[in-house]
């Protein structure tokens, strides 16, 4: 099959296109796409973003994880677990591949597009289509015909349009790229919480059991002094009361075990019968002591602070997406050109290779709508809207990061003195203990005031094991407020 024709389509289109595309190429020296940049620079330049509760010296470490510090390699085992099957991670990871796409699929939008149809079809049209004033027209018989065509299209990017929306494609990754950073964040918050609770609630029970021998072994004594005479009837009173209640902190420690144990299975994406015997949770039962509390001078503010917060990165991220959106709405009037060319094969079966089967069409194509009752002007003023609402967002949430930063280092140094207090104290308790012990053993102290003694130490490591809680609480706080690490 051999069709010759001189009138090609790139023949019609350099005669009918040439002029117009070097005036396009005028235009597009002036219309440029609009990428709004980052606003943060601006922002720091209109607040004094120091934190007067930091360190005089910055860090410039690069990102670390921070857990490490904490020196209990059961922890970290637990971290790299959660985030290899956390199912929120997971999610948050596919908003990203699908944000990826999407911006991908923008990038792709101002490429040329091109299509193939192929149509076989009989057809013969109605009298009143042949002959509508009744002239006496025969009608045109039936015809069975193929059509074979193949387009191509381009709309060229006049006033940024394409490349604007490819930019606020890109914004909404980053957006979602953020998401995943905060999540990732939050999780390794979260487990190193629960995991700090966990082990501080075992402590506690431990004590607990040390605390409710005591307690028996009191109420004997006195019911012993009671029975000779020796003791008022209100004292063995009371330590049945102390009893009782010794009993009921077990019950409530038990639950908080069981409560954290679950929550750290969830996070690692496991059931609760992975913590079962033989579950690939189940050593955590044991008890073990509480991670090891970092020294206050290794905490260091990093420079870069506001760049390493995802909620920050977020922020900015949707307010240059807005940005974006408003110079799309405010372009969306302008006109569209489009260069357009077909060919293909029109004709029956049997003369589908003939010259006469050959059609074609090339040439610019212009769209431009000039009237809209004011529905321009409304989406102009709902992006601009959008824009100061992304814009106070974005300020809020640098404000919103100073001060979490600003309260974190606070009560990370006062959770540090107290724990430094609970443990000279303990420290004075023990001691104490000693002592009393030793004039026991000698006859010089009676046994009940021994035993007050061993109380008061057990109720100083009680309140230095919280104490630990509260301060290993506060660190992950800071490192969370300080983005100490980042994926």
């Amino acid at each position: 099959m051999s069709i010759t024709n001189p009138k090609t389509p790139m023949t019609l289109m350099r005669r009918a296109g040439a002029p117009l595309l070097l005036a396009l190429a005028a235009l597009l020296g002036g219309c440029a796409s609009v990428a709004p940049v980052s606003q943060l620079p601006a922002l720091q330049a209109r607040h004094d973003t120091r934190l007067p509760a930091a360190p005089a010296a910055a860090s410039t470490q690069a990102a670390r994880a921070w857990w490490q510090e904490l020196q209990d390699p059961v922890l970290d085992r637990l971290l790299v677990q959660a985030q290899a099957r956390n199912l929120d991670l997971k999610a948050a990871l596919a908003s990203v591949q699908e944000a990826r796409s999407l911006a991908g699929l923008a990038r792709r939008e101002g490429l040329p597009q091109g299509g193939l149809d192929l149509a076989a079809q009989v057809s013969r049209p109605s009298m009143p289509e042949v002959d509508p004033y009744r002239q006496g027209q025969p009608r045109v018989p039936e015809q069975r015909l193929i059509g074979l065509s193949q387009s191509l299209s381009w709309e060229l990017d006049l006033f940024g349009r394409v490349g604007t929306a490819q930019a606020v494609a890109e914004r909404e990754l980053d957006l979602a790229q953020a998401d995943l950073h905060g999540a990732q964040a939050l999780l390794q918050a979260e487990l190193v919480q629960r995991y700090t609770q966990l082990r501080a609630a075992q402590q506690g029970q431990l004590l607990a059991d040390q605390q409710l021998a005591l307690a028996q072994t009191k109420l004997a004594q006195l019911e012993a002094r009671t029975a000779a005479g020796l003791a008022d009837a209100r004292e063995q009173r009371a330590a049945e009361a102390e009893l009782a209640q010794r009993r009921a902190a077990q019950g409530t420690i038990a639950a908080q075990i069981r409560q954290q144990l679950a929550a750290i299975a969830l996070l690692c994406g496991e059931a609760p019968a992975a913590l079962e015997a033989g579950g690939s949770l189940a050593g955590l039962r044991e008890p073990q002591a509480l991670p090891a509390l970092p020294e206050q001078q290794s905490l260091q503010v990093p420079e870069d602070l506001l760049q390493r917060l995802p909620q920050v990165a977020r922020a900015d991220a949707a307010l240059r997406a807005s940005l974006g959106q408003q110079v799309l709405a405010e372009r969306a009037h302008l006109p569209r050109l489009s260069l357009a060319a077909t060919i293909g094969l029109n004709e029956g079966a049997s003369r589908l290779g003939k010259s006469g089967a050959l059609r074609y069409a090339a040439g610019p194509a212009l769209q431009w709508d000039w009237l809209d009752a004011g529905r321009r002007q409304a989406r102009e003023a709902a992006a601009k809207a959008g824009s100061e609402r992304a814009w106070a967002q974005f300020e809020q949430s640098v404000l919103q990061a100073l001060a979490d930063g600003e309260s974190a280092l606070r009560g990370w140094q006062a959770q540090y003195l107290g724990w430094q207090e609970a443990q000279q104290a303990l420290r004075a308790a023990a001691e104490a203990a000693r002592y009393a012990a030793e004039r026991q053993a000698l006859g010089l102290e009676p046994p009940l005031a021994a035993l007050g003694s061993e109380a008061q130490r057990l109720e100083a490591a009680q309140a230095a094991i919280e104490r630990q809680g509260q301060a290993l609480q506060a660190y992950v706080q800071v490192q969370l407020a300080l983005g100490a690490w980042r994926p």
